[in-house]
């Protein structure tokens, strides 16, 4: 009873800590920038102040006096918020970068002052605002109606961006809004919104994912990454969950895992409610803070991490794969391609083989593209000549009267009367008098008569027998 008491009192407490809001301070208005501190606190940084979250807001105001150069950057003609400046901490400090590039103010020891000697270059909007040992980067971005394709650094002992030179013979096209994430010496890429010549939007989404190597200094293109992601650009900059990149909306939080290349998307109606993506989403001791506006006013929200565990999440690879061929229907593809083209190459030599040939089966006589037909005799007759290459008479007797009632001289003008009507059927055939069947005298012995062909005529073979040679 008393285990069932404690899990109520904690899920009550889950429930309340999840879902509770906080007042921002009555003296902040709209212009704030939502960071988190060195201590890994939410605060919040106005132009005069910085608001620090203990168990309540504590304000410090900013000590220092504020040059001309300061107040250029500070109080431009900018809104002081998160859309303007990026907050990212190196060296130990935090630092305020502008978007598109230039100005970097430095929060130390309650102090907000100007470090750089640059300029508003309105240049790199949009860009991957990132760091990198210890070193200040931006990668792409747009301005002046071209989207950027390479990468500048701050130099710190000159306060200039300076451009970073790498040794990629081609660079990946220049974007804005892309999704990005540093792990160790590599900047992984995945996405974006550029213009493409073969497209006519001026801001089209593309599907690309490369790595630069600070190593080596080159991009490795990894082609074009999971359609099905459900995101592909952010205007955002996200921020860093249990290690990985993680981009909040509304109802929905994706979390990018660039070493196992997979994406989680998790999804709940309840879900950073209300939330207003003008400002960034930390993680400070296991809760996620984000700003959240209703009505016109805006609060500090935040959700337990364990929470995230409840809503439903749906995982997909970061790498597009055509879905792999099955290698028995790729082996029998294959197959059936070489067999076809055996066949037709084989119907072609058959073909071929047909046409100068005088051929017969049991009833017809071919020629080219002509055929006539032939008596069962005839087409005996025929058929031993193919066979043994002649005939003598007494086996031309039994093919045409196999009775042998006849005399002598009655079977030889037999024999010429069905001799004469074979010809004739060879003539009409042929259309040549050059194929017949000769009468001739046996060499081997001049008592006796043969028949012989002009021209050899075989067999007609099937289509089968001709391929496989039977």
């Amino acid at each position: 009873m008393r285990d069932c008491f404690l899990f109520l009192v904690a899920l009550l407490t889950l429930t309340v800590s999840s879902s509770q809001e906080i007042e921002l301070p009555e003296d902040v208005l709209k212009d704030f920038i939502f960071i988190q501190d060195l201590n890994g606190k939410p605060a919040l940084v106005t132009q005069k102040a910085i608001y620090r979250l203990e168990n309540k807001w504590i304000k410090t105001s900013f000590k220092n006096i504020l040059t001309k150069k300061d107040s250029t950057a500070i109080y431009s003609s900018y809104r002081f918020n998160n859309k303007t400046y990026t907050p990212i901490t190196f060296n130990n400090q935090i630092h305020l970068i502008l978007n598109g590039g230039g100005y970097v103010l430095s929060l130390s020891n309650n102090e907000l002052k100007r470090i750089d000697n640059s300029v508003d270059q309105k240049n790199q909007f949009g860009g991957a605002v990132f760091i990198h040992n210890n070193q200040l980067y931006n990668y792409g971005g747009y301005g002046f109606w071209k989207f950027k394709d390479y990468m500048t650094y701050y130099d710190k002992p000159t306060g200039q961006w300076e451009y970073l030179v790498t040794k990629s013979k081609k660079s990946p096209l220049g974007r804005w809004k892309m999704l990005f994430q540093t792990i160790d010496n590599k900047l992984f890429v995945l996405g974006g919104r550029t213009s493409l010549k073969e497209s006519s939007a001026k801001d089209a989404l593309l599907n690309s994912y490369f790595i630069y190597d600070f190593t080596t200094k080159t991009f490795e293109d990894k082609g074009k990454f999971n359609p099905k992601t459900p995101i592909k650009s952010s205007n955002n900059k996200g921020f860093i969950l249990e290690g990985k990149k993680a981009y909040a909306k509304q109802k929905e939080l994706v979390i990018i895992d660039f070493i196992k290349e997979e994406i989680n998307q998790i999804s709940s109606k309840e879900l950073f409610k209300n939330l207003d993506n003008r400002y960034l989403v930390l993680e400070s001791q296991d809760t996620l803070y984000y700003m959240s506006s209703c009505d016109g006013m805006t609060k500090l929200s935040k959700l337990a991490v364990s929470e995230l565990l409840s809503f439903k999440t749906t995982t997909y690879p970061i790498a597009y794969k055509k879905e792999q061929t099955n290698i028995y229907w790729l082996i029998l593809t294959v197959f059936l391609v070489a067999l076809i083209s055996w066949l037709l190459d084989g119907l072609f030599r058959y073909k071929d083989f047909l046409k100068e040939l005088i051929l017969f089966d049991e009833s017809t006589l071919y020629f080219r593209d002509r055929s006539v037909q032939v008596t069962s005799n005839q087409h005996f007759a025929i058929q031993n000549l193919s066979i043994k290459g002649q005939l003598n008479s007494i086996e031309l007797n039994e093919i045409i009267y196999p009775k042998n009632k006849f005399t002598k001289s009655h079977l030889t003008l037999l024999r010429q009367k069905f001799i004469k009507e074979l010809n004739s059927v060879f003539y009409e055939l042929t259309k040549s008098e050059s194929v017949s069947i000769k009468e001739l005298k046996d060499p081997k012995d001049r008592r006796f008569l043969i028949y012989k062909t002009t021209q050899e005529v075989l067999k007609k073979p099937s289509f089968a027998a001709f391929l496989f040679k039977l």
